[in-house]
């Protein structure tokens, strides 16, 4: 029962409303059960020959006046707590959504997107129903239910009111036995639709996939499957439904058919009057509504009971990674990073991912990390983020330790690129302003410059506002991670992190856009336009980490290798090997270090003077 602690904190919050609406619907069912007790009167006055025509109309408008008041009275008190059961399902969505925004990456690999959309869409509805609907019948049945009661007992006869509700007393037993029956049936169903809704979403994902291989009779059959599975527990769920429902009303049936042959035998005996057993079998068969809404809800309270523990499991779900206790650095970064001696294991695993890991970059230089895969690079960047937690005193930030920097401002000042070059289903403009909610776009103009986009941009017949659908569908692999890095650099923050994401791009585009990433990062060196940036290289392709101020050659977890391009191909290691085997030719070193230096100088300005003229070039072809 502790999903209903939600439900509960929310109707004391708003007792207000939900006091006036649950009365207003009260009301209109109590107005309602005095109908059959004024016909019961209309039928002694005609037995006794004593109603007149003016009485007969008093009668008529009495009962249309009754009517009135219990449709206005219930119209008004449904309407104010169905509005409150609307804004319910409002806080309950933005409070999953804004959950799902603090949990870690781990829950992610645990749990199905499937199965996150069913929490928001259908949990979410059925507990709707039941602050909306299940309120609204519940008070209306349980008003009508007693006030019928009330009548049928003070003004009717006790014994018959007795005879009458004895069948009724069998609901609570179906209530016991078909109710925990109900709950379960209904958590399979909406994990049947979670599944069935994670195969939608992967098949739409990888639909480029899925007609590369011409595989859409699997695709289709196994999303069958889902359905199949949906409408079996779905059947199950209505058989158990129907039957409580069928089962109440027979209940009511056995008490009329009590009534008929008390009641018929009371008026024999002139126990009571034929007006009084007129009421009577009016008020039974009046309370048939009730006693099916009365059904109805704690059917809905079955259903809702799975789903709101369903909700408030994963809002209870701790995050692996929070904000410290204590007093926090709440500051802005300005790019001094220092790692040192970092070693980190996911949970559960007895293998470590990385060991003794040190390096450091102050603001205006660069960083590459290379090595193979699983080598523990995208490890690292993810720990740099605190998408999981190092261990303390092992990564610092402007010299203290990243654990007491708020999560919040310590991504704030990251601006990152992961290696598939995620794109929302919105703009161009969006997607590269999206660290501003109105971005501006001569802005994103210059970013998408600088990484080689701007023209492909401008082809589009909608140029930057152009939609580019779910995951950037419209575009290249290419044209992806350069919007992406045009986001990183639109972001303007202290520290870069560039994870692989280079990979889809050509080697001249990517010469171009390294080339003016450092020419970015030399005019704010000479001026006061913009804070340097720290940046961090990963990748595979060494072309991408050639120019860094050092380089980094993870193995295994292991800093292995470390120094300059110039310095590592003299090394003759694992760099130097990867080198030669991606650029095709070995290339000759020299051991002196002055040398070195000044071939590295040297290259640096012959690929300057080449990357002008290339990017000359394409700004004189595009305007």
């Amino acid at each position: 029962m502790s999903g209903f602690v939600i439900v509960g904190s929310y109707m004391r919050r708003n007792w207000v409303v939900y006091a006036t609406g649950i009365s207003l619907v009260a009301a209109g069912s109590l107005f309602a059960a005095q109908i059959p007790r004024l016909l019961g009167q209309v039928t002694d006055s005609l037995r006794n020959g004593t109603l007149g025509t003016s009485e007969i109309v008093g009668y008529v408008w009495l009962i249309v006046a009754i009517g009135v008041v219990r449709v206005s009275a219930a119209w008004c008190g449904r309407i104010l707590v169905h509005r409150k059961g609307r804004q319910l399902t409002y806080r309950l969505r933005k409070d999953l959504f804004e959950k799902w925004g603090t949990l870690s990456p781990s829950y992610y690999h645990r749990h199905s997107v499937g199965d996150m959309i069913s929490h928001a869409l259908s949990d979410v509805e059925v507990v709707r129903e039941l602050v909306s609907q299940g309120i609204n019948q519940g008070a209306s049945g349980f008003a009508m239910l007693i006030g019928a009661t009330w009548l049928m007992a003070v003004h009717v006869d006790w014994r018959l009111t007795l005879a009458g509700l004895g069948p009724l007393l069998f609901i609570p037993l179906l209530v016991k036995l078909l109710g925990p029956r109900i709950r379960v049936q209904s958590q399979r169903s909406q994990e049947a639709l979670g599944a069935m809704a994670q195969t939608t979403e992967e098949v739409i994902g990888g639909i480029r996939a899925v007609k590369a291989f011409g595989t859409e009779h699997v695709v289709i059959s196994r999303f069958e499957q889902r359905v199949d599975a949906i409408v079996e527990e779905k059947m199950r769920l209505v058989r158990l439904s129907a039957l409580f429902g069928s089962l109440v009303p027979l209940m009511v049936n056995l008490g009329f058919i009590s009534v008929l042959g008390y009641g018929g035998y009371l008026v024999t005996l002139k126990v009571i009057s034929l007006g009084d057993f007129v009421a009577f079998t009016l008020y039974v068969a009046m309370l048939r509504q009730p006693l099916e809404q009365m059904g109805n809800v704690l059917n809905v309270v079955q259903r809702s009971t799975a789903s709101l523990n369903r909700i408030d499991t994963l809002l209870h779900v701790v995050p692996e990674v929070l904000d410290k206790k204590g007093p926090l650095l709440d500051r802005p970064l300005k790019g001094a990073l220092r790692v040192k001696e970092l070693s980190f294991r996911y949970s559960g695993s007895e293998r470590n991912v990385l060991n003794n890991i040190s390096f450091s970059v102050e603001p205006g230089q660069t960083i590459g990390i290379i090595g193979a895969m699983g080598s523990g690079k995208s490890t690292l960047a993810d720990l740099l983020l605190r998408m999981y937690e190092p261990p303390e005193g092992t990564v610092f930030i402007d010299g203290e330790d990243i654990l007491h920097y708020p999560l919040a401002r310590l991504r704030e000042g990251i601006a990152y690129v992961p290696q598939d070059g995620f794109l929302f289903s919105t703009t161009v403009l969006e997607n590269i302003g999206f660290s501003d909610e109105y971005p501006d776009q001569e802005r994103a103009k210059s970013c998408a410059v600088i990484t080689a986009v701007h023209d492909n941009i401008i082809a589009f017949p909608e140029k930057y506002d152009t939609e580019i659908g779910e995951r950037g569908v419209r575009l290249s692999g290419g044209q992806k991670q350069r919007i992406a890095i045009a986001r990183m650099i639109y972001k303007d923050a202290p520290f870069q992190i560039m994870d692989d994401s280079l990979s889809a791009v050509d080697t001249t585009t990517e010469r171009l856009i390294l080339h003016n990433l450092r020419e970015l990062s030399r005019s704010r060196s000479g001026s006061q336009k913009g804070a340097l940036k720290a940046t961090i290289i990963i990748s595979h392709r060494l072309s991408a980490v050639q120019y860094a101020d050092e380089i980094v050659v993870l193995e295994e977890g292991r800093i292995v290798e470390r120094g300059n391009h110039a310095s590592l191909i003299s090394l003759g290691g694992i760099y130097a090997e990867q080198w030669f085997m991606q650029a095709g030719e070995p290339e000759e070193s020299d051991t002196d270090g002055a040398d070195t230096e000044r071939g590295r100088e040297a290259s640096h300005l012959n690929l300057d003077v080449e990357m002008e003229a290339l990017e000359a070039g394409r700004l004189e072809e595009a305007s």
